[in-house]
């Protein structure tokens, strides 16, 4: 063998080791990069409840809901359960809502007695400076319904253009609507199902 030929076959060696190399430092980082994307992914959906409420991962046991009906959702979406020291401390529930501009999806979190304990915005294409009023970074709108229940008075629902209690987003009365609306929809459903809600997932 030449020196040439001893040369590019050390070339191939190390690049085939180099490779090897690779590929097995990337299937040691797999499950931590997984890890990572699922906290990240906790983070933004469970952020909606205070710190210290669950010790458990919702998201390791999804509960299947059904598309449309009372939650309004297009397409098949999970219900999950947060828990502390193995008790139920929420449920969290998907519904979508149809705003001014397009469908509003909505993260709402209930506690076990039915009263709702949070709720954010995970989707909306409302007015920029008028509907988007509904994020939580840009107002305290949302966060009036915190602690309300279908038990309510029918007016602390409802808008006060509407002869109720509320005061709508202003400029946005349907997204206001709608988002009041959804909340009560998402109520009614834990309502209805909370068998299946609060039982199903269990260990």
């Amino acid at each position: 063998m030449t020196l040439r030929q001893r040369e590019v076959s050390t070339l191939i060696l190390l690049a085939l080791l180099g490779g090897g190399l690779l590929v097995a430092v990337q299937q040691l980082a797999a499950p931590r990069i997984e890890q990572q994307h699922q906290a990240a992914a906790e983070r933004r959906l469970l952020d909606l409840l205070p710190a210290g409420s669950y010790d458990n991962h919702p998201l390791n046991q999804p509960i299947a809901l059904p598309v449309g009906g009372l939650l309004g959702n297009p397409t098949a979406e999970h219900a999950y359960q947060a828990r502390l020291n193995g008790q139920l401390s929420a449920v969290l529930l998907p519904v979508t809502a149809r705003g001014y501009v397009g469908p509003i999806k909505l993260l709402v979190a209930i506690s076990a007695d039915g009263r709702l304990l949070s709720s954010k915005v995970l989707q909306q294409q409302e007015t920029p400076g008028l509907g988007d009023k509904l994020e939580r970074q840009r107002s305290p709108w949302l966060q009036g319904f915190d602690g309300k229940s279908l038990s309510d008075d029918a007016a602390s629902w409802t808008l006060r253009s509407e002869a109720g209690e509320v005061d709508q987003i202003a400029g946005a009365t349907v997204t206001s609507r709608a988002a009041a609306d959804a909340l009560q929809r998402a109520l009614r459903f834990f309502d209805q199902q909370r068998d299946y809600l609060l039982k199903a997932q269990q260990p």
